[in-house]
């Protein structure tokens, strides 16, 4: 399992990052405690680093000392900006923005820790839908979603390269959306598989509304995944932000 290190003086913002990146199966350790996290650095083998910015402005200090040995070496780091924080020595790093950006954030984990990095989140649903080829329509029903394409299975007989228009309910934002899309492959029932049967599907040239459409029904769908959700809450507000840089997870750090 993959292993990553955050750093942090924002306690709530730890609390978010810990909870999604758990989330995702990885091995989270966190902490804003300088001591214990320059023992953490030097002690274990993180895969990836990411701080923020006013941890490291001193360069001589033992926990930078040790975060720039570890980037030399290979491990790379992601920093978190801070107001008003000096920009810190380290060179070998990429900025991630705060209020992060569920979207980005999942990017820049799948560029580090995957060995095949997936650029887009893509959540296993069930959606009804209907799917039309010229004046042919059939039932289909939506098994995995993204902001670029979808995993569908329907009565058509589809081969790679046809295209044809989907429509299906966005659930819980009281929208429905209608896209033009291809196949891109198409998998058979097998025992290897589990007789999963369906089409991979990209989306044709997509507008900007329903892309944030989607972006916002992807988070919601996360927002309902994460552990605890139907109890306490769990995230802080304001941590994360959707492209628009509008937030859309408004969660508060859970009570002692």
């Amino acid at each position: 399992m993959k292993r990553l290190l955050i750093g942090d003086s924002r306690e709530m913002l730890l609390v978010t990052l810990e909870i999604i990146l758990r989330h995702w199966g990885y091995r989270t350790l966190v902490s804003s405690n300088v001591p214990r996290l320059t023992s953490l650095v030097t002690e274990t083998t993180p895969d990836l680093l990411i701080f923020g910015e006013s941890l490291l402005r001193d360069s001589t200090a033992p926990l930078a000392v040790q975060v720039q040995k570890r980037v030399s070496q290979g491990t790379p780091l992601l920093l978190m900006p801070e107001p008003d924080a000096a920009a810190p020595f380290l060179s070998a790093h990429e900025i991630l923005a705060v209020p992060v950006d569920i979207f980005n954030l999942f990017e820049k984990i799948q560029k580090y820790l995957e060995k095949h990095p997936r650029r887009n989140i893509r959540l296993a649903l069930e959606l009804p839908g209907m799917l039309c080829m010229g004046d042919r329509c059939h039932l289909a029903e939506v098994l995995s979603l993204s902001t670029r394409g979808v995993f569908i299975k329907t009565g058509f007989r589809l081969k790679k390269g046809d295209s044809f228009s989907i429509t299906f309910p966005l659930l819980g934002l009281k929208q429905e959306v209608e896209m033009a899309g291809r196949v891109l492959y198409c998998v058979r029932p097998d025992p290897d598989n589990n007789f999963l049967q369906g089409v991979g599907v990209e989306f044709i040239d997509p507008d900007t509304k329903t892309l944030g459409l989607l972006e916002s029904f992807l988070e919601s769908c996360l927002l309902n995944e994460l552990p605890g959700r139907s109890g306490k809450k769990l995230i802080a507000e304001n941590c994360l932000r959707d492209g628009s840089r509008k937030p859309t997870l408004h969660l508060n750090y859970p009570a002692a």
